[in-house]
């Protein structure tokens, strides 16, 4: 294949000989995810010695590649890509190993997975104000604090407390939506995810069930005198070409 360039990811954790197919293929998902281009990336081969991922890249895709995988180094890629990253390293940390991602007409590393090396610090006890969406589906106990369950979108959230006041007013809106006001303490996990530790409620606002379409004709019910250029200066602050204060 003369019009594609060859590409090696190199792991130090396993030979060919003792590397699982199913972990195998668990890697090779992975870095599919993370180069994209899926179908101008093609498997070609194993070497020995470490477990050494031949592939080749087709060449009108390989800036495309090369500029996904230099976002990905500086953590600002694609989501997708970046969590493929980071889940390539996870893998390398469990597997006690590292690799490498390089091209082969090239001696410079491209991409390191330190895996085994990495120890993402763990932070916790983050306190930050803000507000949290969700439908109360529990308050109760008897502490002078009492617990509150949300369900926010397929989470259920159980580290909210509020005071046995605000927890008496937020009885009365079981499985309704809420907006909860207050103080959170964030912690950040080894892969980098940050959770919610606690949150003490200070007070809550009712949120209307109102379906989409619902909305959309309560808005159009407004009598709101738009001007002939209001949609595109509403477009243009959408595509961030107006900032606020017009500038």
């Amino acid at each position: 294949m003369s019009d594609a360039d060859e590409f090696r990811l190199k792991i130090e954790a396993y030979t060919p000989e003792t590397m699982p197919m199913q972990r195998l293929a668990e890697y090779l998902a992975q870095l599919a995810l993370m180069l994209g281009e899926s179908t101008s990336v093609h498997f070609v081969r194993l070497e020995p010695g470490s477990t050494s991922v031949i592939h080749r890249i087709e060449r009108e895709a390989v800036p495309k590649v090369k500029a996904r995988t230099a976002s990905v180094r500086r953590g600002v890629g694609p989501r997708d890509s970046v969590r493929a990253y980071r889940r390539i390293n996870r893998m390398l940390r469990d597997d006690n190993g590292s690799a490498v991602w390089k091209e082969e007409t090239k001696e410079a590393q491209i991409i390191v997975f330190p895996g085994k090396d990495d120890v993402e610090e763990v932070i916790s006890g983050i306190s930050q104000r803000g507000s949290i969406d969700g439908e109360v589906v529990r308050v109760g106990g008897l502490q002078n604090i009492v617990p509150i369950m949300l369900k926010c979108e397929h989470d259920e959230l159980s580290g909210c407390w509020a005071n046995k006041t605000v927890a008496k007013a937020l009885a009365r809106r079981l499985f309704e939506p809420v907006r909860l006001f207050g103080t959170g303490r964030w912690k950040r996990n080894d892969e980098g995810k940050w959770k919610l530790d606690m949150f003490r409620v200070e007070s809550f606002d009712a949120l209307r069930d109102v379906p989409l379409s619902g909305a959309l004709n309560e808005i159009r019910a407004l009598q709101i005198d738009w001007d002939e250029g209001a949609y595109d200066e509403l477009t243009a602050i959408r595509n961030g070409e107006i900032v606020h204060g017009g500038l």
